[in-house]
């Protein structure tokens, strides 16, 4: 009984006593280096989700407007809104062939990506390479993309970035949504080449 008083006197002390200051900074030291190394992968891993993410939806949109020209049988446009693709597009199917939109055509709409898109060193950007891609898309009735006296590149498509709010292009996550020669895309990580848009290349 005597002895067991001791020892639960013993453990209480000990409890009581708690951490002292160097047991508390080389706990809190290593938190700081685990956190060190940690965050940049962590930061790295959201960017490259986050990009994706937007590459997949754009080309679902992309499928979902070339599917469209085949099946109406008549050009379907996804035209940029605004001053550029970050403001978001419309898909409409050019019914009249006056190749404008008109009130009626409309097939689908994206409003954009928000606030905090959309330049240099901001978090997110669409762009293309290609001038024909500038402020549309435009798909023939046979599925193919339309181009003006040049034929479709292996480079031709739309650029998804996220330039990691700096200005290091080496540092940029970037995916791009490919258009082979029948219209079709497929997507793909670009991790150097010398394809740019909005002045940042891809990554080094």
């Amino acid at each position: 009984m005597y002895a067991d008083s001791v020892t639960t006197a013993t453990w209480r002390r000990a409890a009581a006593r708690g951490f002292t200051l160097i047991e508390l900074m080389i706990v809190l030291a290593i938190v700081a280096t685990l956190i060190a190394i940690g965050l940049p992968n962590m930061a790295d891993f959201v960017a490259e989700q986050r990009v994706r993410s937007v590459t997949s939806d754009i080309a679902s949109q992309i499928a979902y407007a070339r599917a469209k020209s085949v099946e109406l049988g008549r050009r379907v446009y996804i035209q940029r809104l605004g001053a550029d693709w970050n403001s978001g597009w419309r898909i409409f199917a050019d019914l009249n062939n006056n190749l404008t939109y008109d009130a009626g055509e409309e097939l689908q709409q994206f409003n954009g990506f928000g606030t905090g898109t959309g330049s240099a060193t901001g978090r997110l950007y669409v762009c293309s390479t290609v001038a024909d891609f500038a402020t549309n898309v435009i798909f023939r009735p046979d599925g193919r993309v339309v181009r003006s006296g040049t034929a479709t590149t292996a480079a031709d498509g739309i650029y998804v970035v996220d330039p990691m709010g700096d200005t290091d292009p080496c540092n940029n996550k970037t995916r791009a949504v490919l258009f082979d020669l029948s219209g079709r895309v497929n997507s793909r990580i670009i991790t150097s080449g010398s394809a740019s848009c909005k002045g940042v290349t891809p990554p080094c």
